[in-house]
């Protein structure tokens, strides 16, 4: 795994190569399926740190979904996604240090006020729709998009976040894994007949209707 890997995650932005053991520990702001994300601190300067743990990317599939996150987040300068500055790899993890988004997930905003005005959440889809858009011009499907991957700055703007299910497709393309949140997987996801940049876009009304409603349109049951 570690030799398969080797010259694949280990690049950074700006003139100074930095080391993983430069980056100092200040918190856990997460976790996921293959790891965790902390807060760190380099030079005064605070990032988030994704760690991912290669025993669990036993898939070749899951190795190319990582690959492809790595190159989204390095090569992608856009306004309202997050990038990252450094990708480092150690003989278990590997390390993505990307710009700390001060403000929280778009999701805890939603569930402390229960739903936006139509103004307020027309000004959030937006600047996703702008971000997907641009996904879509590298030929990249996000294929994860809810309010809990999408991040406030200090300044109210979003940043999308999370490409860890993006898939690669040329325009005539499709893909076929089952994947996504169920209550906004587009109805060809559902099919298994094969997907492409159109489920992007079903998502993003699922969305839209969430900020003004409150909840997604084909929620059941329990408190929203």
């Amino acid at each position: 795994m570690t030799n398969s890997l080797k010259g694949y995650f280990s690049k950074h932005k700006g003139d100074a190569p930095a080391d993983v053991k430069e980056f100092k520990i200040k918190v856990l702001i997460g976790k996921g399926s293959f790891g965790k994300v902390f807060l760190v601190q380099r030079n005064n300067q605070v990032y988030a740190m994704k760690t991912i743990r290669k025993d669990l990317l036993l898939e070749k599939t899951l190795i190319e979904h990582c690959l492809l996150e790595k190159e989204v987040l390095m090569n992608t300068d856009h306004p309202f996604m997050v990038n990252m500055e450094y990708v480092f790899q150690t003989e278990n993890r590997i390390f993505f240090i990307m710009r700390f988004v001060r403000g929280g997930e778009l999701y805890r905003h939603l569930r402390a006020e229960k739903q936006f005005s139509e103004k307020r959440a027309k000004f959030y889809v937006m600047q996703v729709a702008l971000a997907i858009g641009h996904l879509h011009s590298m030929n990249v499907v996000y294929r994860d998009l809810k309010p809990e991957n999408i991040l406030m700055d200090s300044d109210g703007y979003i940043r999308l976040t999370d490409f860890g299910l993006s898939k690669s497709l040329e325009r005539s393309e499709d893909a076929y894994t089952f994947c996504g949140t169920p209550q906004y997987l587009a109805p060809e996801i559902l099919a298994k007949k094969g997907h492409n940049k159109p489920v992007d876009w079903w998502t993003l009304g699922i969305l839209t209707y969430e900020l003004i409603v409150g909840f997604t349109p084909f929620y059941c049951g329990g408190d929203t």
